[in-house]
């Protein structure tokens, strides 16, 4: 058999990273200084799309501050951390930078609407492509990119990025 015949054997993926790819980006540090870095996203995703290009820097931070937002209120995922923590104590009482991360969420559902929210919250905290979030609100694939596209521009101007 020769080797243009052979089937290659498929390299094993990292588990959780099906379908993901990497790609060269800069970062600019300070307003002089830049740097080179890797990133590993899905194509689809919110990080495809608005990291890669600088020309949508604003809807890329606001999405990016949406989702720390979501990480630091400890009601991203199902594995974020607890109350509980190490010890059979636990916390007496919340932490502050915790209980300012749920207000400041609470007061972009109020100005965004729930169902921009949810949007916001599947594509930028979760990282659902455009195409899952499309079936799973039972809408066109090819309509829900400008929607959400949208969405970050309301979320950018709530979080005063544009």
């Amino acid at each position: 058999m020769t080797k243009s015949k052979q089937t290659k054997k498929p390299k094993p993926q990292e588990a959780g990273f099906e379908g993901a790819r990497i790609y060269r980006t800069k970062v600019r540090i300070t307003s002089s200084r830049s740097e080179a870095r890797s990133v590993r996203s899905r194509p689809g995703t919110f990080e495809w799309r608005y990291g890669r290009k600088s020309a949508d820097a604003a809807l890329y931070h606001a999405g990016s501050h949406f989702a720390v937002l979501w990480e630091r209120a400890g009601t991203a995922d199902a594995k974020s951390p607890n109350l509980m923590g190490s010890n059979s104590t636990g916390w007496r009482g919340l932490p502050d930078a915790r209980c300012d991360a749920m207000s400041e969420i609470g007061a972009a559902v109020v100005d965004l609407g729930k169902l921009v929210s949810s949007r916001l919250t599947d594509y930028c905290v979760h990282g659902l492509t455009a195409a899952e979030i499309a079936r799973k609100y039972d809408q066109k694939e090819r309509d829900m990119a400008p929607v959400l596209h949208q969405d970050l521009r309301a979320c950018a101007i709530f979080f005063r990025y544009l």
